[in-house]
C-alpha cells in the first residue's frame, strides 16, 4: 500500500493566520511530506466558500509544492472538470508535469457542490457527459499532435496543445467515484485508476463497489495492474481517546461546513445530514482516528475487502491546526506506514 498527505483546507481565521499564512502553511505541511517518506501529496478543488475555497487553483497549489519537492508524486483530487475548458486544463497540467520532472497524477471528478456550478453558469445535470467528453480531448491534446474535436459541449478544429507534458503517453488519470456502479465500470473499461472515499459509507459497501471495479479491470485486459486510492479523514495519537476527542470536533465542524457549502444552491441541500457517532464511523471503517495499532488494523482490513492500493490522509479538517495536523502527519508516518509497508513485502 502507498501513502499520501492529502489537503482540503478549510479557512478559519481563529486559527490565527491571515490568508496568505494560511496557504503557506497548507504548502509547508504538504512538502514536509516527502522527508517523512509518503509517496504523493493530492489537493483538492473547491470555490466561494471557506469549505476549501482557498484552492480554487489546484495547478498553482502543485506547481508552489513542485519546486519544493523532488520525490513525490502530485496528485489532483479532484479537478472539479465540467467547470474548465478541457484544453486550458490540459496545458496548464502539462506545465505542471514539465516543471516537476513527470510527477503529476491527474484526478477528477464532477464535484457535488451545485452552487460552484451556478455561479460558472454550467449546468449540474450534465456534469458527467461534460466530464467524459473532457477527459476524451485532453488525452488528445496531451498527444501532443494536431487535433480536431467536434462534441456535445467542445467544437475546434486542427488544434495543437502546447506544451506536452513529461509523461508518456500523459500523466495518470484517476477517476473520483463513491455511489454509482456505472462509474466504477466506465473507469476500468478506460483503464483510468479509481479513488474513493472512505467516510461516506461502510466497508463492506465499498468493498461491493470496487469488486465491480476489479472485476471489470480484469475483464478489460489492460496487461497492468489497477490503482485504488481511498480518501481518509485521519486523526492518530499516541492516546486512543485523544485522537477520538479531537476527531469529534473537528469532524462536526468539517460536516457543518461541507452542508453550508453545499446550502448557497438554489436547489435546496436539505436539513443538515446526521452524523452517525465517532465510534460508530470507525468499527464501520469510515474513520481513522485512534492510536497506531488501531490505525494499521484498519488500514489492513481496506487493503483486504476493498482492494485499496493507496490511502490518501486528510489530517487537517474542522478546527484541527496546523501543528495538531502535523503531529499526526509525523506519528502516521513514524508508526503505521513502516508496518504496512513491511506486511506488503512478505
Amino acid at each position: 500500500m502507498k501513502f499520501a498527505a492529502y489537503a482540503m483546507p478549510s479557512y478559519d481565521e481563529s486559527f490565527g493566520l491571515t490568508q496568505g499564512q494560511f496557504l503557506r502553511a497548507t504548502v509547508d505541511q504538504l512538502v514536509s511530506a516527502e522527508a517523512l517518506g509518503y509517496d504523493s501529496v493530492w489537493v483538492n478543488e473547491h470555490h466561494f466558500h471557506r469549505y476549501g475555497g482557498m484552492m480554487p487553483s489546484l495547478p498553482t497549489m502543485l506547481a508552489a509544492i513542485a519546486e519544493r519537492t523532488t520525490r513525490v508524486r502530485l496528485g489532483t483530487s479532484v479537478v472539479v472538470l465540467p467547470l474548465h475548458h478541457p484544453l486550458e486544463v490540459a496545458e496548464s497540467l502539462a506545465m505542471v508535469d514539465l516543471l516537476s520532472g513527470g510527477r503529476v497524477e491527474f484526478g477528477v471528478g464532477r464535484g457535488f457542490v451545485a452552487h460552484d456550478y451556478e455561479v460558472m453558469g454550467v449546468t449540474y445535470a450534465d456534469a458527467q457527459d461534460r466530464l467524459k467528453e473532457s477527459l476524451a480531448v485532453i488525452r488528445q491534446a496531451w498527444a501532443g499532435e494536431p487535433f480536431t474535436h467536434h462534441g456535445a459541449y467542445y467544437d475546434f478544429d486542427d488544434v495543437q496543445v502546447w506544451p506536452r507534458p513529461e509523461q508518456t503517453p500523459h500523466p495518470p488519470i484517476w477517476l473520483a467515484a463513491s455511489n454509482t456502479p456505472a462509474s466504477f465500470e466506465y473507469a476500468a473499461e478506460q483503464g483510468f485508476n479509481v479513488m474513493t472515499i472512505g467516510y461516506t459509507k461502510p466497508i463492506k459497501d465499498t468493498a461491493a463497489l470496487t469488486r465491480i471495479y476489479r472485476d471489470a479491470w480484469a475483464s478489460a485486459g489492460h496487461g497492468r495492474p489497477y490503482a485504488l486510492a481511498t480518501h481518509y479523514h485521519v486523526v492518530i495519537a499516541e492516546d486512543r481517546s485523544e485522537a477520538r476527542r479531537v476527531a469529534e470536533a473537528a469532524l462536526s465542524e468539517h460536516v457543518r461546513l461541507n452542508h453550508q457549502s453545499r446550502s448557497l444552491a438554489k436547489m435546496a441541500a436539505g436539513p443538515e445530514p446526521t452524523r452517525p457517532p465517532i465510534e460508530q464511523l470507525i468499527d464501520e471503517g469510515r474513520l481513522i482516528a485512534g492510536d497506531p495499532d488501531d490505525c494499521v488494523r484498519l488500514l489492513r482490513n481496506v487493503g483486504a475487502e476493498v482492494g485499496t492500493t493507496e490511502t490518501h490522509c486528510l489530517f487537517q479538517f474542522g478546527n484541527i491546526t496546523f501543528d495538531m495536523a502535523q503531529r499526526s502527519l509525523e506519528l502516521f508516518a513514524k508508526e503505521v506506514m513502516p508496518r504496512l509497508a513491511a506486511e506488503s513485502v512478505r
